[in-house]
């Protein structure tokens, strides 16, 4: 077989299990029904992965690397600070609609090490990320002048703790809601009278 279709194979083969995995999670889904679904035998899977937690891995690896570009993307342009937010509160919505309360349940509780990469991954970026949009939204005056790494702080320890299937559970929300609530409260709270309106402008109106 030549290189071209092998590393086509090993996509294929990451590409369906990294939708199914997300929806479904990976604990109860066997490498017998992921062959049987993609029409290959499990040898061609598990020449390319060993074991599902190989491609469990391989899958998260995937997952953040994608994620990462995409806020980077959304982050390194000329706009201002709330159409930054903006951007990266669709990245995390569309994220949001792709998890399935057992994949991260799947990874807490039978990948724990794997989950803590992904958290410590998340806390790094959402850092980096809100960094970048406080700061510069003090700058254009748009938040109000206070300690910018507390707003940070309170920002990325919000966001992770929502992310969390036993809370959402019993709030009876799901990710997508957690996130918009989570942003409209926090900005609300920082936003000086310009940055109000033009908050209005921008996410109030794509919330319609």
């Amino acid at each position: 077989m030549k290189k071209e279709e092998i590393n086509h194979e090993k996509e294929k083969i990451l590409e369906f299990s990294l939708d199914k995995f997300l929806k479904e999670g990976f604990f109860k889904t066997s490498m017998d029904a992921v062959a049987s679904e993609l029409h290959m035998s499990k040898k061609t899977i598990y020449k390319h992965f060993s074991t599902k937690e190989e491609l469990v891995d391989a899958i998260v690896e995937r997952f953040t690397s994608t994620v990462g570009n995409k806020i980077d993307k959304a982050i390194n342009t000329e706009d201002d600070s709330l159409t930054k937010a903006f951007h990266l509160f669709e990245i995390m919505g569309s994220i949001a609609m792709k998890l399935s309360d057992t994949w991260v349940k799947d990874l807490q509780i039978h990948m724990p090490k794997l989950w803590e990469k992904i958290d410590e991954f998340r806390t790094k970026k959402a850092y980096k990320v809100l960094s970048n949009i406080i700061e510069q939204g003090q700058k254009e005056d748009m938040f109000v002048d206070k300690p910018a790494e507390l707003i940070i702080h309170l920002f990325v320890t919000a966001l992770r703790s929502i992310v969390n299937p036993d809370f959402l559970y019993y709030q009876k929300m799901n990710y997508k809601e957690a996130i918009q609530y989570t942003f409209e409260i926090l900005f609300n709270g920082i936003l000086t009278p310009k940055g109000k309106k033009q908050f209005d402008k921008i996410f109030k109106k794509a919330m319609q």
